[in-house]
């Protein structure tokens, strides 16, 4: 997408090192006074101007995926013997930057008449303009907050070590956040794809086709097949549920039709130490009995997702949290009452 940048004059700039081609940002610019989502385009420190936001449809749009990575596609400057308003020569008086940007998607509510858009990289859910609230901003009233920054701190302390090492090194959970949602994908592809993946078998032999061709993979996802699924299963996996009148929404791993308008629903968790309570996990209000471990964030977040498809005419029999640790276990859960 091209935009043309606004306010050149208020930042005049002859600076050499920009020119067509050269990597630009699009940053919310939080100090404007003039509006409150105003979006600057920066050349590594240097604020060069703002995309246009009157008359610009897309400015909402660009607003709510920032930051953006973009490029100069167009520029000018004042030229020797030229006059235009207070430039000096040299001075940029015209750019353009070029940039990405994915039209939002939108996805059929399983459980309702509705369509919702959906934004990938802020993990934003609306409908008609409305925000929705989903089921991981839902259940935090009911978590406290982890301390990271005061837990840290004391915990570099006690190993004499700086505080920035101990952060390090806990990021290093992304790294078996990451793996979780490869299985994820794995899983859900294989339900997806599964009627066809077994065609091709029957036809030119060997295992389902829609099963990852990674051994290391496909073990951990033939495992829970094989433990946890029979063959006549009627499954529908990554449903959006829905209530828009109370503004809700969230994305179940799985649900298990078990009859007209009945159901279980289903998640798979890649974690260790579920069932292990601890002083880290404290729940709050209502929640405050529930035991100190991660099966309770677990049951909170699946409850969630009954009561929106209780709410449109559904029977929820029962939650099933997969937990695959160095194996698959299965905690089967009851639906918790929740304040909607």
């Amino acid at each position: 997408m091209l935009q043309k940048i606004v306010g050149t004059s208020f930042n005049p700039t002859d600076n050499p090192e920009i020119t067509e081609g050269v990597k630009m940002k699009l940053v919310h610019d939080k100090e404007n006074k003039y509006s409150s989502k105003a979006i600057a385009v920066m050349f590594g420190e240097q604020l060069v101007g703002h995309i246009g936001e009157k008359d610009n449809p897309k400015h909402e749009k660009i607003f709510e995926i920032l930051p953006i990575k973009a490029k100069v596609s167009r520029l000018a400057r004042l030229q020797e013997g030229e006059e235009f308003a207070k430039f000096t020569t040299g001075q940029i008086t015209t750019l353009e930057v070029d940039f990405e940007l994915a039209d939002d998607l939108e996805v059929k509510s399983f459980n309702e008449d509705a369509l919702i858009k959906f934004i990938e990289k802020t993990h934003r859910y609306t409908y008609k303009g409305e925000q929705l609230l989903s089921a991981t901003s839902y259940i935090k009233r009911w978590i406290k907050d982890f301390e990271k920054e005061k837990i840290s701190a004391l915990y570099a302390k006690s190993l004499g070590v700086k505080q920035e090492e101990v952060l390090g090194l806990w990021e290093g959970g992304q790294i078996s956040a990451d793996f979780g949602t490869v299985i994820h994908k794995a899983l859900e592809h294989y339900e997806k794809y599964k009627g066809l993946g077994g065609i091709i078998r029957d036809k030119k032999g060997g295992d389902n086709k829609a099963l990852p061709s990674h051994p290391v993979l496909k073990e951990i996802v033939w495992d829970f097949l094989a433990r946890f699924t029979h063959k006549d299963d009627e499954v529908v996996a990554e449903a959006l549920v829905t209530n828009v009148e109370l503004g809700l929404c969230g994305y179940i791993d799985r649900i298990l039709i078990t009859g007209d308008k009945k159901c279980r629903v289903q998640d798979y968790k890649i974690n260790i130490g579920s069932a292990d309570e601890s002083k880290n996990n404290v729940y709050l209000g209502m929640m405050s009995e529930l035991p100190k471990n991660k099966l309770s964030k677990y049951q909170m977040q699946l409850s969630f997702y009954a009561r929106l498809l209780e709410l449109s005419g559904w029977r929820v029999e029962g939650l099933d949290a997969y937990v695959y640790e160095n194996e698959w276990k299965h905690y089967p859960m009851d639906v918790l009452k929740l304040d909607f």
